[in-house]
């Protein structure tokens, strides 16, 4: 069962999600968040309330080294889900759930792509790493592989609420000719107070693996493999001025993965005054 667990799980009929990656618990009430970070093979039979949307997105890559060539299609940008077990129990049997946040392009459809209302400001796509804070705030990462054509992988800042503080949601998908409704749970929409970007990385790095301080007073977050495509014909790997991104040192230097420290000015639990 440990060692073969996802054939298990399909030999007892769950549902299969869109590449999960990372889960994390608010430890101020119990409920379970997990990432779902894209699906480029869901089709159009295959949705399900848990997994509600298929669409292509032509601005998309088929990989994270294509940068907005090609038309990503499935589910192009993932989305969060969480559930609350029943009474608060682990050993519970039954649950409630929600899409706690649905990522997607601000100019996407509202009505079948952007489902949770998310501006210029707080759009992403492929969540990947999640990190409940001291303060309360949980921390999203993103590995994206889609929306690098207008910015670069990113950390946002969320305040998750609860689950059930949306509602059902009645989603239109096409593809080509076809066309088929899926009934979804959904979180209350994105909101500047609710969910904001708080950096960006470099170029072709993936924002992953974050943890603070037992204190609540230093954010550690990892920026892995920047500069790892490259400006192509000119490339030479014993140049490292051919590389697209020279970070953390800058000028000519071989990009390099490292982990930022962050703090507050004033040295207080970094959250505190929007939590």
């Amino acid at each position: 069962m440990l060692i073969h667990a996802r054939l298990a799980a399909d030999a007892a009929g769950v549902t299969r999600m869109d590449r999960p990656e990372w889960g994390a618990v608010n430890p101020r009430n119990g409920e379970v968040y997990m990432t779902l970070t894209y699906n480029p093979s869901r089709t159009l039979d295959q949705i399900d309330a848990a997994n509600p949307r298929v669409y292509k997105d032509t601005h998309a890559g088929d990989s994270g080294k294509t940068k907005g060539k090609g038309n990503g299609k499935g589910n192009v940008n993932g989305h969060v889900i969480r559930w609350a077990e029943q009474d608060g129990r682990v050993g519970a049997t039954k649950f409630q759930w929600d899409v706690f946040l649905f990522a997607a392009r601000s100019s996407a459809d509202p009505q079948h792509i952007n489902l949770s209302g998310l501006t210029a400001d707080n759009d992403f796509s492929s969540p990947d790493g999640l990190w409940f804070a001291r303060s309360g705030l949980l921390w999203i990462e993103t590995d994206d592989h889609a929306y690098r054509d207008a910015s670069n992988c990113m950390l946002l800042a969320s305040i998750p609420g609860k689950v059930g503080d949306g509602g059902a949601r009645t989603i239109v998908n096409r593809e080509e000719d076809q066309e088929r409704l899926m009934t979804t749970h959904m979180g209350k929409s994105a909101e500047a107070s609710s969910l904001r970007r708080f950096l960006v990385g470099p170029v072709d790095c993936e924002i992953t693996g974050l943890t603070e301080s037992p204190d609540g007073r230093a954010l550690f977050v990892n920026i892995q493999h920047p500069g790892e495509t490259t400006n192509g014909k000119d490339f030479n790997i014993a140049d490292p001025a051919s590389y697209l991104s020279h970070w953390p040192e800058g000028g000519k230097a071989r990009p390099r993965s490292a982990t930022l420290v962050i703090a507050r000015k004033d040295g207080g639990l970094i959250g505190a005054d929007v939590v």
